[in-house]
């Protein structure tokens, strides 16, 4: 079991993210308008009000600093990089698992009309692809592959993983991080099954840097021009019938057995720890 890294609790630690969560919120909604009124760029104004406090405290305060300084420090280890790879293709595919979830939960509570109703409710691919390609759209990928993986990696993998993990154990640390990361995201699920990736990635590698460098590969490529477009791709699906998603629900099926084996995978290794210096080590099975 790994220390702690900071003399805080793991309940101490969550609750501090959701207070700049919170205060990001009234400021976005009183400061917004008069920091841009009439602004193009509404979702990007939106994010900077929950990141800037955040990367603000991360530099500011010394033990933070000194920790994100060593967390990063650590390399992904040679001999890791190509599960590293697979890892990231593979996470692609969460969200077609997710979709198919989503699908076969409507089928089988009301059939083919209750299936055929929430797919009408899917946004159009034209209006998709207008909003991922305007400025507002192309800063918002800019954010979420770079700002965004560094700072929610170094806060929920880095500090809130291990000082629960101190706690508790890494398991139930695995899942109450990952609870608390479900909430600070409009997909619970989706970022509750990704979350627990990471977990396992971060203890399998030893380094903060392969699941930043997976968590921005995925933001980058879920954008509507590219791998996005065909997640929710609902043209010619319209009557709700199951047969027509073939690939989601294969996707789900495979999710549902790869990814508890990744985590059983993960139960012998420990996450990159701090030595009597200070330093970070990297432990690996």
């Amino acid at each position: 079991m790994s220390t702690r890294p900071f003399n805080a609790s793991g309940f101490q630690v969550a609750f501090l993210i959701f207070v700049v969560v919170f205060l990001g919120a009234p400021a976005q909604k009183y400061l917004g308008p008069l920091v841009a009124a009439e602004t193009e760029f509404p979702n990007t104004l939106g994010r900077l009000f929950f990141f800037i406090p955040a990367l603000l405290i991360l530099l500011l305060v010394p033990p933070l600093r000194r920790f994100c300084r060593q967390e990063l420090h650590v390399a992904i280890p040679k001999d890791a990089r190509f599960e590293v790879g697979m890892v990231a293709v593979a996470h692609v595919l969460l969200p077609f698992a997710i979709f198919g979830g989503v699908v076969l939960w409507y089928w089988l509570a009301g059939g083919e009309m209750a299936l055929a109703r929430r797919i009408g409710m899917q946004e159009t691919p034209s209006v998709s692809l207008a909003r991922a390609l305007s400025a507002d759209g192309l800063i918002l990928l800019l954010l979420s592959t770079t700002l965004g993986p560094l700072i929610e990696e170094l806060v929920f993998r880095g500090i809130l993983f291990r000082t629960w993990e101190a706690e508790w154990g890494w398991f139930k640390s695995m899942i109450a991080t990952s609870l608390v990361f479900a909430a600070y995201h409009p997909v619970p699920v989706a970022a509750f099954v990704a979350s627990l990736i990471f977990v396992a990635l971060y203890r399998r590698t030893g380094s903060l840097r392969s699941c930043i460098l997976v968590h921005a590969l995925f933001n980058g490529l879920l954008w509507p021009p590219l791998v996005g477009q065909y997640v929710f791709a609902v043209a010619g699906k319209e009557t709700g019938e199951l047969h027509l998603w073939p690939f989601h629900i294969a996707a789900l099926i495979g999710a549902c057995i790869a990814i508890p084996i990744y985590i059983w995978m993960a139960r012998g290794v420990a996450a990159t720890d701090l030595d009597e210096s200070g330093n970070c080590v990297a432990a690996r099975s």
